[in-house]
């Protein structure tokens, strides 16, 4: 099969969730032995046109990566254009394949699948949340999006939910009144599980580098810093927990406009010589950063998706500590406990009780949620729509 992926951003241009999905997945097709194209913004260094890990990128010169505009719009349909003839499914990496939908009628046998991370209504309320000025009216601008999601939505064959909550948000209103329920699919994040895993030897390495002696207890979190993160929240209860327990350390890792500002927030709290900021690492490093580790954190205050942030820690062993709603207790047990993010004393209790739980060697991701059942979800999901429209596709051609 023949996949073309539109996906504005990719871990060439940074680090995030929504990128790393989206190259697991293209590496994982051609890896099942699928031909990939990624079609994606410029990459400064980077010639138009060139191959990684045997999937074949094309990148649009002049279009920059850090916000959809009419550069990307009108790049996108000329590559596809180009692409059609041979496409036989198209993966659009949120809105990114938005501007390709007027195409649909000369193109009525390639299936349109969207994936999902969240919903423009679910960022709103996520700025909201925060209480301060600045996002309230960055929130305008997502609300303008809600009305051209709706558009969207209803010309996919399919939009993927990559979580519970995201499928819960598109099947409530307003969304639910665009699209009908039968046409949004859960489909889990997944991890590469023979990467992500419990490795004692890279954890002794590290602690060695930090020059942190075996008897430390390692919180970590992993997420950009940003206000809507909650780090300053993980802060505050690391600050409880090192009262209660000796020998805490905590890796915060990531970078992004807060930094300064929680490193003055750590100093204040009498954390300076407990913290350890990495700044923004590769995935390969991050790996090791959980392997050190023995409880994650993450106090998220935002309308989240799926985190990969959880699903790797879980995958290496760490039990998790997460803000309430974030991730279902249920699916997971007892190697994830949830939290009102803004109640240290309850943060720093749950973390106190994750440390007893310890490391499991085995990992506690279930396998619901690993790359290889992702990858079998999607190429089953384009199989049964290609299928469907050639269905269609004939039965017009009967009638005509």
């Amino acid at each position: 099969m023949q996949i073309a992926i539109f996906s504005r951003v990719l871990p060439h241009h940074s680090i995030g969730g929504m990128q790393a999905v989206a190259w697991d997945l293209a590496r994982a097709f051609v890896r099942s032995g699928h031909q990939v194209t990624v079609v994606t913004a410029e990459l400064p260094g980077r010639p138009h046109t060139f191959e990684d890990e045997g999937v074949r990128i094309i990148a649009l010169s002049g279009v920059p990566w850090q916000r959809y505009g009419a550069g990307w719009w009108r790049g996108s349909r000329r590559v596809f254009e180009q692409l059609a003839s041979s496409c036989e499914a198209v993966l659009s990496v949120s809105a990114a394949a938005n501007a390709l939908l007027q195409l649909r009628t000369h193109y009525a046998h390639i299936p349109f699948v969207m994936q999902a991370h969240g919903t423009s209504m679910g960022e709103v309320l996520s700025k909201w949340r925060t209480r301060t000025p600045r996002n309230w009216l960055s929130s305008l601008r997502n609300i303008g999006w809600i009305f051209k999601d709706l558009r969207a939505y209803r010309r996919y064959d399919t939009v993927v939910a990559v979580g519970e909550r995201v499928e819960a948000d598109m099947l409530s209103a307003p969304i639910r009144w665009a699209l009908p329920g039968e046409r949004v699919q859960l489909i889990s994040n997944g991890i590469d599980t023979t990467m992500f895993r419990s490795n004692p030897q890279s954890r002794q390495r590290l602690l060695k580098m930090l020059g942190w002696d075996d008897s430390v207890r390692v919180v970590v979190s992993a997420s950009r810093l940003h206000k809507q993160k909650g780090v300053d929240l993980s802060l505050n209860a690391v600050s409880l927990l090192a009262q209660r327990v000796d020998h805490v350390r905590y890796l915060v890792v990531g970078d992004g406009p807060e930094r300064s500002a929680l490193e003055e927030h750590a100093a204040r709290l009498g954390l300076r010589d407990k913290v350890h900021f990495t700044g923004g690492v590769a995935r390969e490093a991050l790996l090791e950063y959980l392997q050190a580790a023995d409880v994650m954190l993450f106090t998220t205050t935002r309308v989240e998706g799926l985190p990969l942030n959880m699903l790797e820690a879980l995958a290496v062993g760490l039990p998790c500590v997460v803000s309430r709603g974030v991730l279902d207790e249920a699916m997971f047990g007892s190697h994830v406990s949830s939290v009102p993010p803004h109640d240290a004393d309850a943060v720093a209790s749950a973390l106190d009780r994750a440390l007893t739980i310890g490391v499991l060697p085995e990992g506690a991701l279930p396998t619901t949620f690993s790359l290889a059942a992702c990858v079998e979800a999607y190429l089953g999901l384009f199989c049964t729509l290609s299928a469907r429209r050639t269905k269609t596709i004939s039965m017009a051609q009967e009638h005509a």
